[in-house]
């Protein structure tokens, strides 16, 4: 057998071993975590925590790019039958953009989409993309360079040429803030096989994201099946990060 043959082979298998449960099992976690993200730079951006705003704004940055991050590992959790998300050096990456550029050689709409759902005559409405303010993937990665920059006190040079911080400062981070807001509160992800897509709720009354999974079926109709998490809030102070949700059940709704 050759090595393409091989390689090859070793795809299919690794396809067929993918499953769509442990995806989501590991991705919703990763959603609550990120929606108690989001909250806090609201918080912030309204004084919640009364500190001056250049510390505000630091902390602010921090949160955006675990955002960021979060959307980065969420992706490569949903995506992981892809080819590119078998090697090894990208289950230990950490750098959001090297995420989404590896998950998006393979499929160029790897990326969240926001979601408006409205009930009709026949059911449900789902239209994608509806919200022209919804943070898109060039402004992903322009928000992740940008907190970068803010997350270092900088060089000599960058500290002379610096001004007052000013309400342009604050209505940026609230611009942030609405877009992140705008595309994840509900999204979607398509599977690369385009025949079928993830729905996930940040906010549910369970209190916890929950994800449905629609697919085609041979009639043209949408097979869905949905899931909620549960976790043990005992150590609560911990459970917004998503390593610290043990045990996480994933019940069938």
């Amino acid at each position: 057998m050759n090595p393409d043959s091989k390689l090859a082979l070793m795809a299919s298998r690794r396809q067929q071993s993918f499953s769509v449960r442990d995806a989501v099992g590991n991705y919703l976690p990763l959603m609550h975590e990120l929606a108690s993200r989001i909250a806090l730079v609201g918080r912030i951006c309204n004084n919640g925590y009364d500190i001056p705003f250049p510390y505000a704004q630091e902390f602010a940055y921090l949160q955006f790019r675990c955002i960021c991050e979060l959307i980065a590992l969420g992706c490569l959790q949903l995506h992981g039958d892809l080819p590119d998300t078998f090697s090894k050096s990208i289950k230990s990456e950490w750098n959001a953009h090297k995420i989404m550029a590896l998950i998006s050689r393979s499929h160029s709409h790897c990326f969240p989409q926001c979601v408006k759902r409205t009930v009709g005559d026949h059911g449900w409405k789902i239209e994608a993309n509806f919200n022209p303010n919804a943070l898109t993937f060039s402004e992903f990665k322009s928000l992740y360079s940008e907190c970068g920059r803010f997350l270092h006190r900088g060089s000599i040079r960058s500290i002379q040429a610096a001004g007052p911080l000013g309400q342009a400062d604050l209505e940026r981070l609230l611009r942030w803030h609405e877009k992140t807001v705008a595309l994840m509160n509900e999204h979607l992800i398509g599977r690369s096989s385009a025949n079928a897509f993830y729905l996930i709720s940040l906010r549910t009354t369970s209190g916890f994201p929950e994800c449905s999974l629609f697919t085609k079926n041979a009639k043209g109709g949408m097979e869905v099946e949905s899931f909620k998490m549960s976790i043990d809030d005992s150590n609560f102070e911990n459970v917004i990060l998503a390593g610290n949700m043990k045990p996480v059940s994933l019940q069938d709704v």
